[in-house]
């Protein structure tokens, strides 16, 4: 007698979205974003200050950092800077958040090594239009 596994219980589950953490000194706003983010399918994880942030980087490996610019302590240029030196967040994606828009801060982001710049605050189409192209170039970390 041959013992069976329903069809469901043999099927591998894939994981789905990215890892993402949301860095953003004003809580409601990294709420909110940390909620959306969870509504597309992502995991996500909040920070409210740089050196948070930095630390757990570390532990979490985040595929995506969402980053606030404007933060007191550390402002964003610098938390990216210091997390684009971590071997362990390589291949991260960074991607500024802020409600500075101007030409200046685009290019103040680019220097400091973000891949992307939002400006607050940044609809659910424009964070589809970063997931599509990054679903073509990085790879899904497991949950």
């Amino acid at each position: 007698m041959v013992a069976t596994l329903p069809i469901k219980a043999l099927t591998a589950v894939k994981p789905q979205g990215y890892r993402i953490l949301v860095v953003d000194d004003n809580e409601p706003c990294a709420k909110t974003m940390m909620w959306t983010l969870e509504m597309l399918g992502h995991t996500a994880q909040i920070a409210l200050d740089g050196k948070t942030a930095i630390a757990l980087a570390q532990l979490y490996y985040p595929d995506i950092v969402i980053l606030d610019i404007g933060m007191p302590e550390m402002n964003g240029y610098e938390i990216c800077r210091a997390m684009r030196k971590e071997s362990a967040l390589r291949q991260t994606v960074f991607v500024a958040h802020t409600g500075w828009g101007q030409k200046e801060h685009r290019e103040h982001s680019k220097e400091a090594g973000f891949d992307y710049h939002l400006v607050k605050p940044a609809g659910i189409e424009a964070l589809k239009k970063i997931f599509s192209v990054l679903d073509n170039r990085l790879p899904v970390s497991p949950l």
